[in-house]
């Protein structure tokens, strides 16, 4: 059964994005198959309208899943085959006829560029109902609570464009009425010692190929031209996917053009194609590209060969292109009817990793260097901008972009900017990696910037040292020390984030030597809070306290006058847990009290149950009553902002000091809810 809709056309390594290496994914919910019920993860695409053979490696697929099952354990099944040859087909025909038997839905896992296997899990994690805030940050706890969050459910959890073993293994579920998919382009054989069994997906026979084309074309497609249709199946080498593309280059001909075309494509015959797949794939889409306009040609060229990700909007496009959105529909429109690239919504397209290379090269050929790299500026800054637009809503944190500096046209929801800014992520997460391949340094850093406020409150960490590395070197390439000193502490915030204190130590060494060289007190002050975090984490309190003494005396000596109150109450905050964590409750009281009468009246609800909840511990050592009033008050807080987390640190302080039925079940649901 094998695809020749556009969905078998999608081979996108990347999740939801740009096809180039080997990390993971972008999920979208797709349509439901019949009988799956509300609330239930349907991430796999529907089946494509047109299917042949295939028969034998479904019931294949069937047997082993049930064989496993039988047996009381989750099964592992990996299929594998080169591009365009219908792997991703063969599945999703599997999931539409099967999905009743997993009652928790379908997962999708696609490796590509840009993501740590980490992520990935923390991705999965998200999908399965965990809170993002709530994510452990180490990969193996994301795997543990992984097999926690997975065994009693029935899923099918499937990766695409897996290319190694070491991607696979931590997605080993143990529930026995799961299964878990791998899709790869080649056989990777340490799967098999980790208990999978594998199957190739093998390029048509001749007979399914010849029953393909009349089903798409009708029956007798092929008589004015005189071929003998048999020839432009071997030219097509079995790929479903080529066939999928010559078949509608023939359904858009012109009736006269029709037998001249078919005699073509015949003639070039197996032997003039490349053995390996891409090659078939390429000669089907090179075919479409000429048939192409000049307005259509140029948008494939430009966008499917250099937008940053795979996932395509169309006002985006219409800023790379430097036309109207209207304009840009169009075109864009005209793509998707060759094949080149799929419409996935209202004004939402996605392209072929093959497509996607093929207009590279086609841009590198006959397109000037200087209208790409133009191209890739328009495309890259409309990014930026979008995420400035959504990122400001989150806080008031100090921005340098100059996209902060002017005032907001329209101002979104703080939920609409985060949904945007997590839909997008991955389409940013690339547009950092383009902007730095095509030596644009200011743009690199002020996405880094914008990327801060989403990486940071979702915990996307790899993510967040990936590309801000890159911003470091961006701000390295200007020379300019605010930008360096921007990059360096964001990057060191994120390397504390993940325990690794001496690099997250050096960042900061480094960001306060960019603020002392660029004059920059606000940056001093901040870089000297944070080195005090890192000599905390280490339990180090002298040293703590001191570089919050240092800090301290910055922001009173040197910060703007307006700055002051948020960073005294900040400090102060950051004092009253260290003096906490050194059992001085009474210091550690005072510190709170003095961080609690700034952040109650700022609107800072999240800082304001912080600073009750330091406040209700340092009262609870101290034996003081009010430790449960200030508990409780901290708890509904953090219940209102969605911090399960705080919520449960809240409530153990209430328990432990005066008994709440209520606080306890709620306590008890937290937890439970944090082992999955």
């Amino acid at each position: 059964m094998s695809d020749v809709s556009r969905s078998e056309n999608r081979v996108r390594d990347s999740d939801g994005n740009i096809v180039q290496a080997h990390s993971v994914r972008d999920v979208h919910f797709h349509g439901a198959p019949p009988g799956a019920g509300p609330g239930v993860s349907q991430q796999l695409p529907v089946p494509p309208a047109v299917f042949v053979d295939r028969d034998p490696l479904m019931a294949w697929l069937g047997e082993r899943v049930a064989a496993a099952w039988e047996a009381g354990r989750p099964a592992f099944v990996a299929l594998h085959g080169p591009a365009g040859v219908g792997v991703r087909s063969v599945l999703r025909r599997y999931w539409a006829d099967n999905s009743g038997s997993f009652a928790d839905g379908v997962v999708r896992v696609r490796f590509g560029e840009g993501q740590s296997v980490a992520e990935a899990l923390a991705d999965v994690l998200a999908d399965l109902g965990v809170d993002r805030r709530e994510l452990p940050v180490s990969e193996a706890a994301r795997q543990g609570r992984l097999l926690t969050v997975t065994h009693p459910k029935s899923v099918l959890l499937v990766l695409e464009g897996v290319e190694s073993a070491a991607q696979v293994e931590p997605f080993l579920l143990n529930s026995p009425r799961s299964a878990v998919v791998v899709l790869s382009r080649a056989p990777i054989r340490h799967l098999l010692r980790v208990g999978f069994q594998a199957r190739a997906v093998e390029p048509l026979d001749e007979r399914f190929g010849l029953e393909l084309f009349d089903r798409v074309l009708g029956v007798g497609w092929h008589v004015e031209s005189g071929v003998e249709p048999a020839a432009l199946v071997r030219a097509c080498g079995g790929y479903p996917l080529a066939m999928q593309a010559t078949a509608a280059q023939i359904a858009g001909a012109s009736e006269w053009e029709v037998a001249d075309l078919v005699r073509a494509l015949a003639s070039r015959g197996l032997e003039a194609l490349d053995p390996e797949s891409q090659e078939y794939v390429r000669v089907s889409f090179e075919g479409a590209y000429l048939r192409l306009s000049p307005a259509a040609a140029r948008a494939y060229r430009l966008v499917v060969g250099h937008h940053p990700g795979s996932a395509v909007v169309a006002d985006g496009a219409a800023a790379m292109l430097g036309v109207t959105e209207d304009e840009a529909v169009a075109v864009l429109t005209a793509l998707s009817e060759a094949r080149l690239l799929e419409r996935t919504g209202a004004g939402t397209f996605e392209f072929h990793t093959v497509a996607h290379w093929h207009a590279r090269d086609r841009a590198e050929r006959d397109e000037p260097r200087a209208e790409v790299a133009a191209a890739v500026e328009r495309v890259v800054g409309w990014y930026l901008a979008q995420a400035v637009a959504h990122d400001r809503v989150l806080s008031s944190r100090p921005r340098l972009g100059g996209l902060y500096q002017v005032p907001a046209a329209v101002r979104p929801t703080r939920a609409q900017a985060w949904a945007w800014l997590e839909r997008r992520r991955p389409n940013l997460r690339a547009a950092v990696a383009l902007a730095g391949r095509f030596q644009m340094p200011e743009l690199v850093w002020q996405l880094c910037e914008a990327l801060w406020g989403v990486y940071h409150v979702h915990r996307h960490y790899d993510e967040w040292i990936a590309t801000h590395r890159g911003g470091v070197e961006a701000a390295i390439q200007l020379g300019d020390a605010r930008v360096r000193m921007r990059m360096t502490s964001q990057l060191g915030s994120a390397l504390l984030n993940v325990d690794d204190l001496d690099e997250a130590a050096a960042a900061f060494a480094e960001s306060h030597r960019a603020a002392d060289e660029a004059g920059d007190p606000v940056g001093r002050q901040s870089a000297l809070e944070w080195s005090g975090k890192i000599a905390a984490r280490r339990g180090r309190t002298a040293d703590a306290l001191a570089f919050f003494d240092q800090s301290w005396h910055v922001a009173a000596t040197e910060a703007p006058e307006r700055e002051r109150p948020r960073m005294f109450a900040l400090l102060w905050l950051q004092r009253a847990r260290v003096l906490l964590a050194a059992t001085e409750h009474e210091r550690a009281a005072q510190a709170a009290r003095q961080a609690l009468e700034h952040f109650r009246d700022t609107g800072e609800t999240d800082n304001t149950a912080k600073s009750l909840l330091v406040l209700a511990q340092a009262a609870a050592g101290l034996g003081d009553p009010a430790a449960a009033g200030r508990a409780r008050e901290a708890a509904d807080l953090f219940q209102a902002d969605g911090s399960a987390r705080g919520e449960a640190d809240a409530l153990e302080v209430l328990l432990a000091t005066a008994p709440d039925d209520e606080a306890r079940a709620r306590l008890t649901f937290l937890r439970d809810q944090a082992r999955g």
